[in-house]
């Protein structure tokens, strides 16, 4: 493949990585936040913002109706709301412990499989590809991949059983969804453990190749 090529895969694979990793950084944030309050001592609620998936109550319909100007109605389907769910002592402790322990280690790994990246396709263009480094490299972001899915689902999990399971909200002509597992991140993670597994598979055969010359 040629050195621009690996340039352009590599843009796309950062931008992509962006993207997967921006809810990550959300629930971070939220807990870090969470923990910040406990921490002040402050003994009022906070207003917490959770995304709720919504389904139609019968199949292929379309629950709404648009009124438009013009007297026209449309009818329509809401896929995704958010709501503005009040906190208590519960769910700012379980929220601030996961965002204390799993915020510093997060940071350190991110910035650790970023440059790891960064190295790994620099000496994929001169010509070094099968070695120990590189292996090392591609188990740093599987890694990486995998705290950020397990942080994305603990998160989601919090919110859902704390603040939304037992809060009776509904929706005319709606089911709400229930906690449903992610395993978007959890795919790219394995994707890059398997390319490490390759690699050292590689890195063996070109050593053992090198000892038979």
């Amino acid at each position: 493949m040629k050195s621009k090529s690996i340039r352009i895969l590599s843009v796309l694979i950062l931008l992509l990585s962006i993207v997967v990793l921006g809810d990550g950084f959300r629930g971070f944030k939220d807990g870090w936040n969470s923990a910040g309050r406990d921490l002040d001592k402050k003994a009022e609620a906070k207003i917490h913002r959770v995304d709720v998936s919504l389904a139609p109550a019968v199949a292929y319909s379309l629950p709404d109706t648009l009124q438009l100007a013009d007297n026209r109605k449309i009818p329509y389907q809401i896929e995704n709301v958010a709501l503005g769910m009040k906190t208590d002592k519960v769910y700012e402790l379980y929220s601030g412990v996961i965002g204390l322990v799993s915020t510093p280690v997060f940071l350190l790994l991110i910035i650790w499989a970023g440059l790891s990246f960064f190295h790994f396709i620099r000496d994929v263009q001169r010509q070094k590809i099968f070695i120990h480094s590189n292996v090392k490299r591609l188990r740093v972001i599987c890694w990486m991949l995998l705290l950020v899915g397990i942080m994305k689902n603990l998160f989601a999990g919090v919110d859902y059983f704390l603040l939304l399971k037992d809060s009776n909200v509904s929706f005319p002509g709606y089911q709400v969804a229930g906690f449903e597992f992610e395993y978007s991140t959890f795919f790219f993670a394995l994707l890059f453990g398997l390319f490490a597994e390759i690699f050292a598979l590689g890195v063996k055969l070109k050593e053992e190749q090198d000892l038979t010359v």
